[in-house]
């Protein structure tokens, strides 16, 4: 902090007021509700989902909202997102409050501490990691430690210059947020790159007409092994699920075990290396498809129901055929059949009735070749519009560590 500048507790500065919920007592009146889902990771309101509630009259009065009034996330967050969220309520409507998860924070003396400079300084303590150490964990939320956030010394340049900053903030957050707009959409289009190349690539007419995939492999559904009969040790022999797959790669956490003594029993459901596993009761609109290939990590392991193993036969090469399984072409036709009310399935018989293109095994290589070329491409493209993102975040923090020491010219 600057030399020539004061500071004071927060405590000393504003007043605090809890929030609400929806009202026991008569009368009642309508309110919209600002939550914490409402919070967007840059400081601002986000109104797509406010909640519309039946709350008391002498409840709301105590705590509508006015224009300046900072609103702060005391309970909720996970595992990845503290507490101490901070928004800004800059809107002239006069209908509107708090949930009981929230609290707002109200400057006392508007012609000492600007409010859209307090909520600058907030939004850094968040970012910068200063709520961090203020928070306690129960029943799966975290909570605020809200008396010694309070206690937390804000800096006070005077009243010119804590607009001055904020408007060069202002200035600056506006030019990044345009770069970062920018960033994503290269992101995205990268993205999407690979998914039309992969498309086009195995679309060629040049590798075939396109024949059911059943010609090609062996398709098993995995056995219903009991859960009573599962353990935890690491000498057992593991049971591939749904669960356990995701997009082109396996996840072995939370995965449970068979005994070793009984795996000639369930030889039939013993995975091979090159095997193509296809979870078949998941819900793959926002996940993507969940498909693995079967390397030697993987080994050994047991087939369980409802995970299609599809197994190369001599005329496709378990890569090329994997290839195919994780292509959009796959994707759309999953999404075109699949059935079920509650979760979404499909059956080994609709596996076998894809239809892909099966070349020659030599021409199958050269795919692979260049579909790994393309993958390598792409993902360079994805790395260097993922740390753009990254540098900006932290240029955006790197601003509020100088405008807040002094040093922001």
């Amino acid at each position: 902090m600057s030399a020539r500048w004061k500071s004071a507790p927060l405590r000393q500065l504003c007043e605090f007021h809890n929030g609400l919920w929806t009202g026991k007592k008569p009368p009642f009146q309508t309110a919209r509700v600002i939550r914490n889902t409402n919070f967007t990771t840059d400081g601002k309101i986000n109104l797509t989902d406010v909640a519309v509630l039946q709350v008391e009259q002498s409840q709301f009065a105590k705590r509508r909202l006015r224009k300046g009034d900072i609103i702060i996330e005391k309970s909720g967050g996970g595992p990845k997102q503290p507490v101490g969220r901070v928004v800004l309520y800059d809107l002239e409507a006069d209908d509107f409050s708090f949930s009981n998860f929230t609290s707002v924070i109200r400057t006392k003396d508007r012609g000492a501490l600007d409010p859209d400079y307090l909520h600058r300084v907030l939004y850094f303590w968040y970012v910068s990691g200063v709520t961090e150490p203020l928070q306690r964990r129960s029943t799966g939320i975290r909570n605020l430690d809200f008396d010694s956030y309070k206690n937390l010394e804000v800096p006070l340049p005077p009243l010119d210059e804590q607009k001055r900053i904020v408007a060069a903030l202002d200035r600056a957050f506006a030019a990044l947020d345009r770069a970062r707009a920018n960033a994503e959409v290269n992101l995205q289009d990268a993205r999407q790159l690979r998914s039309q190349s992969i498309e086009d690539l195995l679309s060629d007419p040049q590798l075939g007409e396109p024949e059911p995939c059943g010609d090609h492999i062996e398709l098993l559904v995995g056995f219903a092994f009991s859960s009573s009969g599962y353990t935890d040790k690491d000498d057992d022999i593991r049971l591939v699920r749904g669960d356990n797959i995701v997009q082109g790669a396996f996840r072995w956490n939370g995965v449970k075990r068979w005994p070793a003594g009984e795996r000639t029993t369930y030889e039939k459901y013993e995975l091979a290396r090159g095997d193509v596993l296809v979870a078949m009761d998941r819900t793959w609109i926002s996940a993507g498809i969940k498909y693995a290939v079967v390397d030697d990590e993987a080994l050994p392991s047991l087939l369980v129901q409802r995970v299609a193993r599809l197994r190369a036969k001599p005329s496709i090469d378990p890569r090329y055929l994997a290839a195919w399984i994780g292509s959009p072409m796959f994707e759309r036709y999953v999404l075109s059949i699949q059935t079920g009310l509650g979760v979404p399935h499909v059956s080994g018989g609709q596996l076998e009735s894809f239809r892909i293109r099966v070349p020659s095994l030599d021409l199958q290589s050269r795919v692979i070749d260049r579909l790994a070329q393309l993958s390598d491409n792409c993902e360079s493209l994805q790395s260097i519009y993922q740390r753009s993102t990254e540098d900006i975040a932290a240029l955006r923090q790197c601003l509020l560590q100088a405008a807040f020491s002094g040093q922001l010219n």
